[in-house]
């Protein structure tokens, strides 16, 4: 959070000869306080020693001058502050102000008391120590009226800091909105700014994340100039809690570099302890010891004692995350050295006053001694934590949940055990569900990874497929999250989107240029700068708290007994190892299919082989050798999951991450049989069996392919009344009004995933392209839409294991089924295949089975495989 300087007042001016040149003096000191102020602590001590040193030759030491008083104070004030970031050494700036003070200088200047009151809290906070930093502001504060109007709002602006380092959401909001009012009225923009951007902290506290980042963002837009790193440093905290930890970290990285600039080294290690929580969100131990050690090194340095303990804290976590993935000796020996650390990190904490890092030390060593099976007894243990606090920030929150259910679990309960898992999953889908963009909810799934893993083996512990299913369904309903409802009209997103579609369109000869071409590279770093505009404007968007049901076990038994010939098979990916719960109208079996390794290594493989058999680029030698190498992935991918795929009807998939873009309808063993991958057991239940609507159906076309306009016609003309699209008709409003219509949406059009950006997966119309980020706008959807695109069946796996691609964006809208394509798909292979899969339709062919007759048809007349995917259920 942003802490107080601000402009200088000079006071009554003295008399005589050096007038002119204590005036110059005082206008040096005003510039380092606004130096100290934009975050330049080098800048602003070169310009204070002069000046000091100028006073003390000029100066005889009377008190009586109120400007001599003044000028040497404020001074000292902002020198302690100097020394304070740059050398860790504000004592002898202090001392001096001291000796002045005692020397009586508040007979000339009584705000000399308050001012130097606030700046001793603001260096007590900045170090850590909390109750010397209170009792400073506080008298600061209690002298507010006396006190001259910029110490005045400084001291609130830093006490309310303090108040929310102290879990006191309601005073400090109470001092920041009195430092913005105070602020406001004696014209000091920048204090204005810091109090307002400090209010976003006050939102985030109380998990109002999308209010905290639009708050900070407003308050940006109020001080025009660059960037400031302590704002960014400050957003990169709220991003990390939203679950945005790329970009978190991305920001912390570009504030770390501007202290550096400035010679800042304790701003550089607070920002190397955030790119540690990045990367231990991320599931990247070393990268966080790395930052941890670094970040730990500077402060020491500085000797900043608790920062020191907060770097050795998230050192500590780094290293219970590298344990928690050792087996037997090597486990034990990992964890008794985290429980012998956590221990001392915690007695620290608990003697520097920092309640929050002494909880969270004391959960490290309380989880190091379940996993090494010592310790005292667990169920004593559990009843002494006690509840998990509601104002805890949400990791903090999560772990408490995750330890008392190992602890239960160690005490040989699994019920109460299953109670904790369940009340974390909660947290986090409240949390989610306070989000409007999709972004964000998809991104907030990193923080639930470790309770999923528990839930998944709590279920595994009792040996039947319907808990394991059941556990997946639970983690599918919190990382899922309820669809987006309809969002207020954002004329700005819409300009941007325009201005982005017209750059992205406009560009296109230039994107085949050399990477390092200039004006390639303009147009894409001006391209991603709109994007990420874009989706920032997007996470201001509150959401509404909803409970999103999970599929259970004995309702998907009886959608089953509904469907004779299905098979339900629910793959899952367990530390490195697939599991499988396989369902029909029969019963259920656990299936363990070995390690996961081996066969993402054959997906990775079949989707490269994909992309050459289908360039036309490509010599013909080579596109033979990759059909070859195709064929025999698939077979291996067929064996490895040959016991779970017995079924001669229809297969429902359950998969996300990786799964998810396996090929499960090119796999031999079923070629021809109608397959479907949905998203979740719950959304397959909602909608198998639901009616395909005889109108309204709209087939649109879109430019740069050979046979789209054909096949929008061929399309529409098979369905009464149906509506094809061509040409300028084609347009991004037309295709955007038929998405949001009940019917049936075919779309033939150039398609691209981006993997760096899913959101911004596209399909090509007449106007530029359409982007998923454009999808998710609540309301109505169609019941069947059909990309008739290459690749846009594709998903980009975010931390926490979350899918996010054009298609998986339509049904997280609530569009019960898709048909897209994971690789590829020929113009002339589109117009072939989409055409007998309508015919099929029309006639009352169910979805899955036209798509997989239509295929297999195709492939046995061809040879070359149609990566087309049923996804969601088959209506």
């Amino acid at each position: 959070m942003t802490s107080a300087p601000g402009p200088a007042g000079t006071g009554p001016s003295t008399s005589g000869d050096l007038t002119p040149r204590l005036e110059r003096l005082a206008v040096e000191v005003a510039c380092a306080e606004a130096d100290n102020a934009e975050g330049h602590p080098a800048q602003a001590r070169r310009r204070l020693v002069a000046a000091l040193a100028t006073l003390d030759r000029l100066d005889d030491g009377s008190l009586d001058d109120v400007l001599v008083v003044r000028i040497r104070a404020r001074a000292l004030m902002e020198l302690a502050k100097c020394e304070f970031e740059t050398r860790g050494g504000p004592q002898a700036a202090l001392a001096r102000l001291d000796a002045l003070v005692a020397a009586g200088a508040d007979r000339s200047w009584p705000g000399v008391v308050p001012a130097t009151a606030g700046v001793r809290g603001l260096l007590a906070l900045r170090a850590g120590r909390h109750e010397e930093a209170l009792a400073a502001l506080d008298a600061a504060v209690a002298e507010v009226e006396a006190a001259d109007p910029v110490d005045g709002c400084r001291a609130l602006l830093n006490r309310g800091t303090l108040h929310l380092d102290r879990q006191d959401v309601e005073a400090a909001r109470a001092d920041y909105e009195e430092c913005a009012r105070r602020a406001r009225e004696a014209g000091f923009d920048l204090l204005v700014f810091k109090a307002e951007h400090n209010l976003g902290y006050v939102h985030a506290r109380a998990g109002r994340l999308p209010e905290a980042l639009a708050s900070m963002e407003a308050a940006a837009r109020t001080l025009p100039g660059p960037e400031r790193p302590t704002a960014l440093r400050d957003r990169s905290e709220v991003l990390l809690e939203a679950g945005l930890v790329g970009v978190a970290d991305a920001t912390l990285a570009r504030a770390a570099e501007m202290f550096a600039a400035e010679g800042m080294p304790r701003e550089v290690a607070e920002c190397e302890l955030g790119r540690a929580e990045c990367a231990l969100l991320r599931g990247d131990a070393s990268a966080a010891r790395r930052w941890a050690a670094s970040a730990r090194r500077r402060f020491q340095r500085r000797g900043d004692e608790a920062w020191v303990v907060r770097a050795a804290l998230l050192a500590l976590q780094a290293d219970a995350a590298v344990s928690a993935r050792l087996e037997g000796r090597a486990a034990r020996t990992a964890w008794a050295g985290v429980a012998r650390r956590a221990a001392e990190v915690e007695e620290l904490c608990r003697a520097t006053g920092r309640p929050t890092w002494q909880r969270q030390a004391a959960y490290l060593r309380i989880e190091a001694d379940v996993a090494r099976g010592t310790g005292p007894d667990p169920q004593r243990v559990l009843a002494g934590l006690g509840v998990v606090g509601a104002d805890e920030a949400l990791t903090a929150r999560l772990h408490g949940r995750r330890v008392r259910a190992l602890l239960a679990v160690a005490a040989g309960q699994p019920e109460r055990a299953a109670h904790h898992v369940r009340a974390g999953q909660r947290d986090l889908a409240l949390h989610r569900s306070r989000f409007g963009s999709l972004d964000l909810r998809t991104a907030g799934a990193v923080h639930g990874v470790a309770l999923a893993d528990l839930d998944m083996r709590l279920a595994l512990s009792t040996g039947r497929p319907e808990p394991v299913l059941e556990a997946a369904e639970r983690v599918r309903a919190v990382m899922g999250g309820a669809p987006r409802l309809r969002p207020p009209a954002d004329p700005r997103t819409a300009e941007l989107l325009a201005e982005l579609r017209r750059l992205v369109e406009g560009s296109r000869p230039v994107t085949a240029r050399p990477q390092a071409d200039p004006e390639r590279m303009r147009l894409m770093a001006e391209a991603k700068r709109l994007k990420l505009e874009i989706l920032s404007r997007s996470w201001h968007e509150p959401g509404r708290a909803r409970d999103e049901r999970e599929g259970r076990a004995h309702e998907a038994r009886a959608t089953l007994a509904r469907r004779p010939g299905s098979v339900l098979l629910d793959v899952i990916e367990h530390r490195g190892e697939l599991l499988a719960v396989r369902m029909d109208e029969q019963g259920a079996l656990l299936h363990d299919l070995g390690g996961a390794p081996p066969v993402a290594e054959l997906v990775r493989r079949v989707h490269a082989d994909l992309e050459v058999v289908a360039n036309p680029l490509v010599p013909a030698e080579l596109r033979a050798v990759a059909q070859r190498s195709l064929e025999a992935a698939l077979t291996g991918l067929d064996g490895a999951l040959a016991p779970a795929l017995q079924a001669v009807g229809e297969l429902v998939v359950v998969a996300g991450g990786w799964l998810g873009v396996l090929p499960w309808s090119l796999l031999p063993s079923r070629r021809g049989l109608p397959t479907v991958v949905a998203p979740s057991v719950h959304h397959w239940m909602r909608y198998a069996g639901s009616g395909l609507p005889a109108t309204p159906v709209t087939a649109a076309a879109g430019p740069g392919l050979t046979h789209a306009d054909d096949e929008a016609a061929r399309v529409a003309g098979l369905w009464p009344g149906g509506q094809a699209l061509v040409g300028e008709e084609a347009s991004v409003a037309r295709i955007t009004a038929a998405l949001t219509t009940p019917g049936i949406v075919h779309l033939a059009a150039h398609g691209r995933h981006e993997q760096d950006n899913p959101l911004f997966s596209s399909l090509r119309l007449a106007d530029g392209p359409l982007f998923a980020h454009e999808l998710d706008t609540g309301g109505t959807v169609p019941d069947l839409v059909v990309l008739s695109s290459c690749e846009v069946g594709r998903a980009t796996i975010r931390a926490g294991g979350e899918s996010l691609g054009l298609a998986s964006v339509l049904l997280r809208t609530g569009v019960p089924c898709v048909v897209a394509a994971i690789a590829p798909l020929p113009d002339e292979t589109a117009l072939r295949v989409m055409t007998d899969v309508h015919e099929q339709l029309r006639s009352g062919v169910p979805v899955a089975p036209a798509v997989a007759g239509a295929c297999a048809r195709d492939l046995e007349t061809t040879g070359v495989h149609v990566p087309l995917v049923c996804l969601g259920a088959p209506a």
